[in-house]
């Protein structure tokens, strides 16, 4: 009886959850781990683990107190207070208190961050004691706490900020996980955070390795080197639900794919051959082939969003009327425009192969020059904006003005997108607290952005992951598609 009791005891104690550090191969790497100065979801897929926010999203999609112990708005909505937890420490040691959160939001609120637009409404921030923050705002901002649950609203140790620490390179918070080391197009190692105050993550740590090729993302989930990947390639989809000891895990995401157009280039900056780019893709195609699925878009919002008006259609696949809109708009049989696809997103540039070809059967010759990431976010999303037209997923956002500020003014997106109508709409949107008359200027906004077309909408993406059947717990943020290991387990 007693062999038998240790024997069926250590097969409990075989198949039990080990604490391990966990491997995960992701695509692209963080241009930087300073969550205050990058829009990449790259970036904020990396810093997750290392910073928290005020609030935060819970698993349902609700925003929820994280750092703050709670908060209150008043009945104007122009005087938000937060009650912070205390005890909590930044993973230098030193505690968490009201001045590194008037600091942090000082660094989002200030020029050249590149989301002041979500924090410019707060007009004086005020710590009256070490555990109390009160904003004021001029105008009531009803996508403030958004903003606040996103990974730039991470907060940063006030210390350190006024020392010119380098966090890009050495990054400093509360979260679950600790820096140790970062190799550049290598890999991302975090160890666990025994003092985390919602309790110690189970694994040991955390690494990211960037692997840009799927097929080794794929070879190393199947040999037992990455426990997770999240870039495996549609066309091994299969391969990986007939292994019984791999998981493919899908659903919906925020993730709305684009072929942008620059409405600042000749031919470009007229409606009627935006429309003709759009009639001339197979979005249906487009999807199942390099993304594995999604769901056709008819304008700059995911599927399934209650801001997304019901009466869109999506454009549609009809050649014919392609070629017709661009014969009256006087486009040239000889059009060449620069096609630039991002380096380490397999997905994008296959995506951008196929529209290449139906382009050409409209006439429309694409050339396509692959660019790396860097190179990507600082010369086609910002800086000189250098392209026609370029193939990319803006990742979902909790509130529909991280998803369209800024639209309709021409110098402020990388679409060149204008249209101060439009413009006017989102920017009152911002403003309005009512929730019915915030639907009706986001209706009018998303509508115009179908008709006047300043992207070649391709739809909503699939969340995709690939795991060993071992690994549990792990979960996507609803919207933000960033990576959560704080449950995750090993059996």
């Amino acid at each position: 009886m007693r062999r038998r009791l240790a024997l069926l005891l250590a097969l409990l104690l075989v198949g039990a959850a080990t604490a391990r550090s966990v491997t995960v191969a992701t695509t692209a790497q963080p241009d930087t781990l300073d969550p205050h100065v990058t829009s990449a979801t790259s970036a904020f897929q990396s810093t997750k683990s290392i910073y928290d926010t005020l609030v935060e999203v819970a698993r349902d999609g609700a925003i929820v107190p994280s750092l703050a112990a709670s908060y209150t708005t008043s009945l104007d909505g122009l005087t938000w207070t937060f009650a912070l937890r205390e005890g909590i420490r930044f993973h230098d040691g030193t505690l968490l208190d009201a001045a590194d959160v008037v600091a942090s939001l000082e660094r989002l609120a200030a020029e050249g961050s590149p989301k002041r637009d979500e924090f410019t409404m707060i007009e004086a921030i005020a710590a009256p004691d070490a555990a109390t923050v009160v904003l004021t705002l001029s105008a009531p901002a009803p996508a403030l706490l958004a903003s606040l649950a996103s990974g730039w609203g991470a907060i940063l140790p006030s210390e350190k900020l006024a020392s010119g620490h380098d966090f890009g390179n050495q990054p400093v918070g509360t979260g679950p996980f600790v820096f140790v080391e970062w190799v550049r197009d290598a890999y991302l190692r975090l160890i666990t955070n025994p003092d985390y105050f919602q309790g110690t993550p189970v694994i040991d740590g955390v690494t990211l390795r960037f692997v840009a090729d799927s097929a080794v993302q794929l070879q190393g989930l199947r040999s037992g080197e990455f426990d997770l990947a999240t870039g495996i390639s549609p066309v091994d989809f299969d391969v990986v639900r007939a292994d019984p000891a791999l998981e493919l895990v899908q659903g919906p995401s925020g993730t709305v794919l684009v072929a942008t157009l620059n409405n600042r280039r000749p031919y470009l900056d007229d409606a009627r051959v935006r429309r003709a780019l759009n009639l001339a893709i197979d979005a249906e195609t487009v999807l199942e082939v390099a993304y594995g699925g999604g769901i056709p878009g008819a304008t700059f919002m995911e599927s399934g969003s209650p801001w997304l008006p019901d009466f869109l259609e999506p454009y549609g696949y009809d050649p014919e009327q392609a070629r017709a809109l661009l014969a009256s708009a006087g486009v040239p049989d000889d059009w060449t425009i620069d096609l630039a696809l991002p380096q380490p997103y397999e997905v994008h540039v296959t995506a951008g192969q196929i529209i290449q070809d139906m382009l050409r059967d409209v006439g429309v010759n694409a050339e396509i020059r692959v660019v790396e990431w860097g190179v990507w976010l600082g010369e086609v999303y910002g800086g000189p904006r250098d392209f026609d037209m370029t193939v990319i997923g803006h990742t979902g956002k909790l509130d529909p003005t991280g998803r369209l500020n800024g639209y309709g003014h021409a110098d402020r997106t990388y679409s060149g997108y204008d249209n101060l109508e439009v413009a006017g709409w989102i920017d009152r949107a911002a403003v309005t607290s009512e929730p019915a008359t915030r639907a009706s200027l986001y209706a009018q906004a998303l509508t115009r952005m179908h008709d006047d077309a300043p992207f070649a909408y391709l739809g909503t993406a699939l969340s995709t992951h690939a795991r060993t059947a071992a690994v549990e717990g792990f979960w996507v943020t609803p919207l933000l598609d960033t990576y959560d290991f704080r449950s995750v387990t090993v059996r």
